[in-house]
């Protein structure tokens, strides 16, 4: 029987299982008619290395009239084993063919010579499984249900799994539902489970180590699915994933993570760290607005429930002047105290002034008291604040200045502003000075649920003042630069960048049980990469560096700031595709003209640049008179830092288009960022105004000798066959894009 495409006719829905080694699926289907991907739910049970998984593909017909005889194909990567394998069409069990990889790339290869999108390009060179989709009738959906046992291959001692490739991206399409479940057991202690993609939500579920979970109603895929995760006996597992380009330095992230789940090695009580805690509660007379009082005992109280035996603590709430719940330092958290705290709580009342600096002076005193245990303990102060400075010092700088200076024992900042009349940058610096983390509570949003969450994370160190050698491997630009404490069920993400290559000693030493110990590790740094599965780590390597410049701008305090600095920070964003104060200006209408592809040097930028110099400087605190520019400050600082803290969690790759998205928003532009913008690899290509994709460090100017090749020409795949890894940027069609140190302008034929 013969298949032909109509126009966009070709929906790939896709699904991919990959180790390191990677296996691989995805499924599309060819059809007389345009088929719509609407549904996309997969499970992956996971003993040991052993994985069973099932997949359900929903493919909907949105035509007037049934869809007769169909062909759905489903990916494998050459070498796949698969045992068990069933196929089943509403039910029904089909017969299935295995194509090899030459048959698979004849059937791509035969979809672009007719016509067809290229976008089915992104699974070339791998085999296919064919089977026949007999009819599906007018507006109806029918369901393609794949299962097959196959075993995972590890890479040292991480394993990587990859699905969920559904690619309806040309036609900008969201399927109706997706989800993915990854149920583990493992005979070793899993850890370092991390997605680059998605936000994935890690459940303990019965007879089950730890499963990861993620779904959405709605959903426009921007990347496949991606998850590692790590097995273990160490105490603290470590992994390092690398990716580097032939003849350049080599990116590196490395993950360490304590034991994830209930099974083998799971945490116990005696493995947690006791903490030091100061709970610093702004009680000013502007919190009786919008039941912020209230919120903020509730809140308060949660924490106090949740400290454990052997944490200390004490309460500083602060008003016109600041007061403490227990006078001489810090009490043992016991039954006792607790109910005494709890007492305390309940009494707090809203009136007065804002003593910021005699509040944190005096939180910083209690914990100081007690320096003899300075290395057995996590100290930290939980500060939160609805206002200004009204009382003692109002300069920031100054005040950040005496905090630093008085911080000797590098107790943890985490800061919460509540509300519009807040001084960001005072509160972004109080956290980024001293290790901790800060967020902006609106006034839609509720405070007592935002700091339970976070003390439910961090209320549970398992190592303190973490610090990083890697005296065996020689690394540069490494970030972040002041490494966080590792807590229960979270992990650690730092990047950097390598030369030398080989199996290589890092060494990390951290407080654990009360005592330092060091734990030696031996990383894999590679010489070369010889796949794309890593290479979303260059983008979020020079997101942390732009992140670490742009503070140190602000953090200057000079008017105008130095232009070396500016000048890194832009050409990074640009060619990663990072939204910055310096390069807003990618998410505009002008993005790019055939002619200028950069508009760096315009109006436009300086504009920005100018805007952005001004808020620079400290200045001593008074209200704003303009309530829609402070709120725009809280807005992006609120961004700013919860961005800051994805980075270091799962689905970190993705907050890009997340940030694209919220810059196109205040150019009043509507729709998906993949209009604008695609990540692909380690590779950014913006839209130009013109039909064609052009890869970020494309420049007219420069680059006017352009080899242009025809979509589905002899040339065309003969430079696939070459390299397999340009299908992906081949997918986007019309692209401009350059092929061992030569420019090439791919065009698609004329469909006229």
């Amino acid at each position: 029987m013969r298949f032909y495409l109509r126009g966009f006719g070709i929906i790939a829905a896709a699904i991919l299982l990959s180790t390191v080694s990677t296996v691989t699926h995805a499924c599309f289907m060819r059809a007389p008619q345009p088929v719509q991907v609407w549904l996309d739910h997969i499970n992956v049970d996971i003993q040991d290395q052993v994985a069973v998984k099932t997949y359900r593909c929903g493919f909907r017909n949105p035509n007037g009239r049934a869809i007769v005889g169909g062909t759905c194909y489903m990916e494998l990567e050459p070498g796949t084993q698969v045992n068990n394998m069933s196929v089943l069409v509403d039910g029904k069990e089909m017969q299935a063919e295995i194509l090899d990889v030459e048959k698979a790339n004849q059937v791509f290869q035969e979809i672009v010579k007719k016509g067809g999108s290229p976008a089915l390009l992104e699974y070339y060179g791998n085999q296919l499984i064919q089977t026949k989709i007999p009819r599906v009738e007018a507006g109806k959906t029918v369901m393609v249900k794949l299962t097959y046992t196959t075993v995972l291959k590890k890479r040292g001692d991480l394993i990587r799994l990859q699905m969920l490739n559904t690619n309806p991206k040309a036609l900008m399409q969201p399927l109706k539902e997706a989800s993915v479940t990854v149920n583990i057991r493992s005979t070793e202690p899993i850890k370092n489970i991390y997605s680059p993609t998605h936000q994935v939500k890690l459940v303990e579920k019965r007879d089950w180590d730890i499963s990861v979970e993620w779904k959405q109603k709605n959903y426009l895929p921007k990347h496949p699915f991606v998850l590692y995760y790590q097995t273990t006996p160490d105490e603290v597992g470590a992994s390092l994933i690398a990716h580097r380009e032939p003849g350049e330095p080599g990116y590196f992230m490395m993950m360490l993570s304590p034991t994830q789940g209930q099974g083998v090695g799971k945490l116990t009580e005696e493995k947690i760290l006791p903490k030091d805690v100061v709970f610093c509660v702004d009680t000013s007379g502007s919190m009786l607005q919008q039941n912020k009082m209230e919120q903020a005992r509730d809140a308060l109280k949660y924490c106090i429930n949740h400290l454990r035996p052997g944490d200390r603590f004490n309460i500083i709430d602060f008003s016109t002047t600041a007061r403490h719940f227990h006078q001489h330092g810090l009490i043992e958290f016991n039954e006792e105290s607790k109910q005494k705290a709890l007492a305390y709580a309940d009494a707090m009342t809203a009136r007065g002034a804002t003593a910021i600096e005699e509040a944190l002076l005096l939180s910083l005193k209690h914990l100081e008291k007690e320096v003899s245990l300075r290395n057995q303990r996590l100290k930290m102060i939980v500060f939160s604040t609805d206002g200004l400075p009204t009382v003692g010092e109002r300069d920031a700088s100054k005040l950040l200045k005496t905090i630093s200076e008085k911080n000797s024992q590098h107790v943890r900042l985490f800061v919460f502003g509540e509300g519009y009349d807040v001084n960001t940058k005072l509160l972004d610096f109080l956290a980024l000075d001293h290790r901790g983390e800060a967020d902006y509570i609106l006034p839609d949003e509720d405070l007592t649920k935002k700091i339970s969450q976070f003390f439910d994370r961090v209320g549970s160190p398992i190592m303190a003042d973490v610090s990083i050698d890697f005296a065996g491997a020689i690394v540069t630009d490494v970030y972040p630069r002041h490494v966080k404490d590792l807590f229960k069920g979270e992990q650690l993400l730092i990047y950097g960048r390598y030369t030398g290559s080989g199996s290589k000693t890092v060494r990390v030493t951290g407080t654990v049980n009360g005592a330092r110990v060091t734990q030696s590790y031996q990383l894999e740094f590679p010489r070369k990469s010889a796949d794309d599965k890593n290479s979303f780590v260059p983008r979020l390597w020079a997101g942390q560096k732009v992140d670490y410049l742009i503070a140190q701008i602000r953090n200057s305090g000079q008017a105008k700031p130095d232009q070396e600095l500016v000048d890194e920070i832009t050409l990074l964003a640009k060619q990663h595709g990072i939204v910055t104060p310096y390069t807003s200006f990618l998410m505009a209408d002008d993005t790019i003209t055939e002619q200028s592809p950069m508009p760096l040097l315009g109006a436009y930028r300086r504009k920005l640049g100018q805007k952005f110099e001004k808020e620079l400087e400290y200045q001593p605190f008074k209200r704003s008179t303009n309530g829609s520019v402070q709120q725009e400050k809280v807005l992006d600082a609120q961004s700013t830092n919860r961005d800051r803290y994805a980075a270091g969690k799962s689905g970190n790759a993705a907050r890009y288009y997340d940030q694209a998205e919220r810059e196109m928003k205040k150019f009043n532009k509507r729709g998906s960022a993949l209009k604008t913008i695609r990540y692909i690899g380690n590779r950014t290509f913006y839209k130009s105004k013109g039909l064609f994709w052009n890869e970020s460090l494309y420049d007219p100017h420069l680059h006017q000798n352009l080899k242009i090749i025809e979509v589905g020409s002899t040339e065309y795949f003969e430079l696939l066959k070459q390299d397999q890894r340009l299908a992906k940027y081949f997918s986007l069609g019309n692209v401009i894009l350059q092929i061992d140190q030569r420019w090439y302008q791919v065009t698609e034929k004329s469909r006229s």
